[in-house]
């Protein structure tokens, strides 16, 4: 689709230093084909973008490309020890897989060089050092996916290209926002945003629980009308649903960080992989992920987007787990705009920068509220940190080991990065620590994506160092598929009668590999059971939190056994990537603008509530708690 002649003209004066062959929109993007791709300055591309208020992308002509032959000759000699593979695409592009991260200011120059000398444009992708040695299956499936499915890719660009980019019928009209999980309770998050003109889905999760899964009200979206999803981040009850709505036709765009592409996939995969093996059938299967992994568009934090003919959406930092986002709609042209939070943490950790607090409009802020309750303060993170490092070492010294429950992104990492740092230290004992599960595949993630955390562990990767394992006493646990097989490596782990730590997926214990080692452990007082995330209500670990100790576990290598749990146990607050009641408060009273209205979502009822009388006393903000299947009328 050609763009407007108003539009070309405006391109042309402004690119006046190159000649304009073509304009087309692909997707969110006016991409603009030149013939003379060396005389272009970033300048002139800035300027083009900050008229327009358009994504802008600059490709060349096909006359103006070097050959393929020629144009890979040419990256290898601009980064020789650098590019580990290359692969070109016929609208132009090509992209250059590095063998390891570089600063973004050396990738993006890169790119610049690229595109300068050979006319392709690169888009730079960064990779694992192979001498850290972590698997890199799913970062090669998710590229085998992505690349072979070029022809789809494109139809659905130029298809939502025509869609975002005419100009709304009803510029007027109500805008609503409806709840289909998530309200008045901790999961299944999925928020509707109704405009006169357009739709937009916010998140799509499960609801975790011990015995059945509870998915959002998904009926009350009308597929063919849904114009995109935003995903902020990349865990179950939050991505969980996805690919359900493309095994039921979908086949819009949704919108996430680079980091939550790859993290969604390993995520997604292994959960239904858990399914089967359990002997149950999976809400959907690998050819849906598939499916959504090519319709999935990749944007940077405060990157400006359309994503309806009156919707832009920019996603910031949200400090929760690597490439965890803020949503932030702006709709219409400056009528209303709504910052939804997702999970967030109004506090720095070890790994990430604190949640983002300022912007150019706020009438709503949804926020959810994990951690509302008036007794929910988390202690400082040394003191969280200290109570870890005690708490490992004492049973160490009593020849037990401790299980750690952690989600795969974020908590674990985390835990992982501060056992190694105190071994490294001197703090802790040299003992094995295992880590089974995804928390090594999604490992990479953080390896790939530096930029994305904060800039001191930025720069140990950018120096080669994995701040992860460099101690040395991290074995990686390749779950092995045969059952036999996995009863015997759970086996060698749990009983070879030295003290250890293991990590592993559910951080709830609701379900995947913890629950192989916790049927082993729970009978022996001198193990210790270490909480460091959210349990919600009806999971396993909550259950345990409240004093259950005899158990009908079900876990993939021992099937169905009852566990009368005689370990030790305790729960670190100061882990979580939530922000506790004393942020959420200070995050209310800092962000600014000041909203207009406060709506409170992922909670239960009690701290929900506790939460939204302070907001509305302290800061006379009016303060709203929806309930699932409710719609509130935004303006």
């Amino acid at each position: 689709m050609a763009y407007s002649l108003d539009i070309e003209s405006k391109i042309k004066e402004i690119l006046s230093s190159v000649e304009v062959s073509k304009v087309e929109v692909e997707g969110p993007s006016i991409c603009i084909y030149i013939k003379n791709p060396a005389n272009l300055s970033n300048e002139e591309v800035a300027e083009l973008a900050k008229t327009l208020k358009k994504r802008i992308v600059v490709r060349s002509d096909a006359s103006a490309r070097l050959s393929k032959k020629d144009a890979e000759k040419a990256i290898l000699s601009l980064a020789p020890d650098l590019v580990e593979h290359i692969h070109f695409e016929d609208a132009g592009d090509v992209y250059v897989y590095l063998s390891r991260a570089v600063p973004e200011r050396d990738f993006k120059r890169l790119a610049r060089e690229i595109f300068s000398s050979t006319g392709w444009r690169a888009i730079i992708e960064m990779g694992v050092p192979s001498m850290m040695k972590l698997p890199s299956k799913d970062i090669v499936d998710v590229r085998t996916i992505y690349h072979g499915a070029y022809d789809k890719r494109i139809f659905m660009m130029r298809e939502l290209g025509a869609r975002i980019h005419h100009e709304p019928v009803v510029k007027e009209g109500p805008i609503t926002v409806s709840f289909l999980g998530a309200s008045m309770e901790v999961g299944r998050s999925a928020i509707l945003v109704d405009t006169t003109e357009s739709r937009v889905l916010l998140d799509c999760g499960l609801k975790p629980s011990q015995y059945e899964e509870e998915f959002p009200l998904l009926e009350q979206i009308d597929l063919d009308s849904l114009d995109a999803v935003v995903l902020s981040h990349a865990h179950m009850d939050h991505v969980g649903c996805l690919p359900y709505l493309y095994k039921y036709g979908y086949r819009g765009p949704v919108y996430m960080t680079d980091p939550t592409k790859y993290l969604t996939y390993i995520l997604l995969t292994d959960y239904v992989e858990l399914k089967e093996r359990e002997g149950q059938i999976p809400p959907y299967t690998k050819s849906d992920i598939e499916t959504l992994m090519y319709h999935i568009v990749t944007l940077d934090y405060e990157e400006v987007t359309d994503i309806a003919p009156d919707v832009k959406l920019t996603l910031y930092d949200a400090g929760h787990e690597i490439g965890s986002a803020l949503v932030h709609l702006h709709i219409g042209n400056g009528r209303y705009n709504i910052l939804y939070t997702g999970d967030f943490k109004f506090g720095r950790t070890n790994l990430l920068n604190k949640a983002v607090n300022k912007f150019k409009r706020v009438e709503m802020l949804i926020m959810e509220s994990t951690y509302g309750g008036r007794d929910d303060v988390q202690p400082p993170r040394v003191e969280a940190e200290n109570t870890l490092v005690k708490a490992v070492t004492e049973t160490v010294e009593n020849k037990g080991k401790v299980l750690i429950p952690a989600f795969s992104t974020g908590r674990a990492q985390e835990i992982l990065y501060i056992l190694n740092r105190e071994i490294n230290r001197g703090n802790l004992k040299r003992v094995p620590i295992y880590v089974d599960g995804m928390i090594v595949e999604t490992l990479n993630a953080y390896l790939m994506y530096p930029h994305f955390l904060n800039r001191e562990v930025a720069e140990e990767i950018y120096g080669g160092v994995n701040p992860f394992t460099s101690s040395g006493d991290i074995e990686v646990v390749e779950r092995a598929k045969r059952i036999e097989d996995r009863i015997n490596q759970i086996a060698r782990i749990t009983q070879d009668g030295r003290p250890g730590i293991i990590i592993a997926p559910h951080g709830m214990l609701n379900g995947g590999p913890i629950l192989d080692y916790f049927v082993n452990l729970a009978s022996d007082p001198a193990n210790k059971l270490i909480f460091v995330s959210y349990q919600a209500e009806n999971t396993l670990g909550r259950r345990i939190l409240n004093g259950e100790r005899d158990f009908l576990v079900r876990s993939i290598s021992m099937g169905e056994a009852k566990v009368s749990m005689r370990m030790g146990v305790l729960s670190i607050p100061g882990f979580s990537g939530h922000s506790d009641r004393r942020e959420l408060m200070k995050y209310v009273e800092t962000v600014e603008p000041r909203p207009r209205k406060v709506v409170l979502i992922h909670g239960e009822p009690s701290k929900i509530v506790s939460l939204a009388t302070s907001i509305e006393l302290r800061y006379k903000i009016t303060t709203v708690i929806p309930k699932v299947g409710e719609r509130i009328r935004a303006l």
